[in-house]
């Protein structure tokens, strides 16, 4: 049975396990550099998704992530093909 991942609510139990927050209101248009996390955490977040999908998000893609939704389309793109990613 294929598996579904949920990026925004990983991202929410990512923020409160690594930097102490509450975001309840995470959408997938949510622009990650507004939500006040200095760059430490954010990387921490980043590990955070990287040891819970085994993935490595390369740091060209890195870059490249602005919202949750890019986040989303990048785990999307390096999980096993038939991972379902919800956003």
């Amino acid at each position: 049975m294929a598996q579904t991942i949920d990026v925004v609510e990983m991202f929410k139990q990512a923020a409160l396990e690594v930097d102490n927050r509450k975001l309840p209101k995470l959408t997938r248009d949510t622009v990650i550099a507004t939500l006040g996390m200095d760059s430490v955490a954010v990387m921490e977040l980043v590990s955070y998704f990287e040891e819970k999908l085994a993935v490595r998000i390369p740091d060209d893609d890195l870059g490249r992530i602005r919202t949750i939704g890019d986040l989303r389309d990048t785990i999307a793109r390096l999980l096993p093909p038939g991972t379902q990613v919800a956003a």
